[in-house]
């Protein structure tokens, strides 16, 4: 990895740029559970990892929520990222009620991202 130039800063921006893309494209293609059932964590860790990202399916976040059924925790650029999963909407609307930070996260069907990126 060279810093000169910007290079490094660029590259790492730009696979992040990506990544946001691809997430808010599925997010953004709506939140409803019927719409989503086909959905898996399994299939969100491999579109980060065909992305470059390096993933460990067996790398759980501490969950600091009490209804997440399941989770990964992986780092972009030194940043820590964490998809939580739910069993329902409602189990992810009552965690939101608990910890307000979680309304901005990006939500797809029954799956939340934690990130600061």
């Amino acid at each position: 990895m060279t810093y000169s130039g910007g290079r490094f800063m660029k590259k790492s921006l730009g696979l992040l740029a990506l990544l946001m893309v691809f997430l808010v494209a599925v997010v953004g293609c709506g939140s409803a559970e019927a719409e989503n059932k086909d959905l898996t964590l399994d299939k969100f860790i491999k579109a980060y990892q065909d992305a470059g990202v390096e993933v460990d399916p067996e790398e759980k976040p501490k969950l600091q929520s009490t209804e997440a059924i399941d989770g990964v925790l992986f780092y972009v650029d030194k940043q820590k990222v964490a998809i939580y999963e739910y069993e329902s909407s409602k189990d992810i609307e009552g965690e939101i009620a608990i910890f307000d930070v979680m309304k901005d996260w990006p939500r797809n069907g029954l799956f939340i991202l934690e990130t600061k990126n």
